[in-house]
């Protein structure tokens, strides 16, 4: 059996940067909690829980302890008013906003400045994309994933970081067409890793003859993986754990290629390898 492994797998620099620092502060025992999820993947919260770090997930329930604990931001970010009111009831507060995710929001709040009415290609329910409205004017603002048309003097269009770029493109080329404007401007804000992953996902997906894609069931981005690998082979499956493959008769095919979301912890890879190296 070839197992072919996407160069682009396991965490992405956000991520990362995110999950050692929360480590680091446990490790200098320090009492840390996230707001939200640091990632969606269980195994990676598991094991952050197991080394002391908390959780927390509304401002009306925040942990008895705050006002002597570090707080952490995860790196999808959030609103601004959020930030502020855990500033007041925290001893400290770490951003650990994503760089990318950061310069999207400064963007958005820079072209609403200069008059632009902004119009998200996202998810409105995604953290990221919550964290978007809630640091610029949400008047003046717009997120969806289909276009429609509007009617704006000034019209900037931009992306959550990790939508596809492709559906990008076609989302930003209709809307083009269908809206009224005197001026527009279109901005890829992409994450270039999730551009690479796209793409490997497409090479991988045609060249092997079973495709593992492994990350959490709620990532964004290792379903989109998974949707990108479907279309070009439909032996792809999307597993949280190395215990689902269990169920598959893997036996059968000579090449098997593996992609993870940015969420995925190399743990989970490498349980995974491992699996298909013993033969099952």
């Amino acid at each position: 059996m070839e197992i072919r492994l996407a160069s682009k797998v396991g965490f992405c620099y956000g991520v990362e940067r995110a999950y050692e620092k929360a480590l680091e502060l446990v490790n200098n025992n320090e009492k840390v909690y996230i707001y939200g999820d640091l990632v969606h993947n269980n195994e990676v919260k598991n094991e952050l829980m197991n080394k002391g770090v908390g959780f927390f997930y509304s401002l009306n329930e925040l942990p008895i302890d705050s006002n002597e604990s570090i707080g952490i931001i995860r790196a999808h970010g959030i609103p601004k008013k959020e930030k502020d009111l855990l500033k007041k009831r925290f001893k400290e507060v770490i951003d650990l906003t994503c760089p990318i995710v950061e310069n999207v929001f400064k963007y958005a709040h820079e072209m609403q400045k200069k008059g632009y009415f902004i119009i998200a290609y996202g998810k409105k329910e995604h953290a990221e994309m919550i964290g978007l409205k809630g640091n610029i004017d949400e008047n003046k603002i717009e997120i969806l994933k289909d276009p429609k048309t509007f009617k704006h003097n000034k019209i900037c269009v931009i992306s959550q970081t990790t939508m596809d770029y492709h559906n990008f493109k076609d989302f930003a080329s209709e809307l083009t067409k269908i809206s009224e404007y005197n001026e527009i401007a279109i901005k890829d804000t992409i994450c270039y890793e999730t551009k690479i992953r796209e793409t490997e996902a497409k090479d991988i997906a045609i060249w092997s003859e079973f495709v593992i894609i492994i990350g959490g069931k709620h990532s964004s981005n290792t379903r989109k993986l998974y949707e990108i690998s479907k279309k070009y082979n439909k032996n792809s499956i999307h597993i949280d754990s190395v215990n689902e493959l269990k169920s598959y008769e893997l036996s059968k095919y000579e090449k098997i290629g593996i992609l993870t979301g940015t969420s995925t912890p190399n743990k989970s890879i490498n349980e995974v390898i491992e699996f298909l190296r013993r033969g099952f």
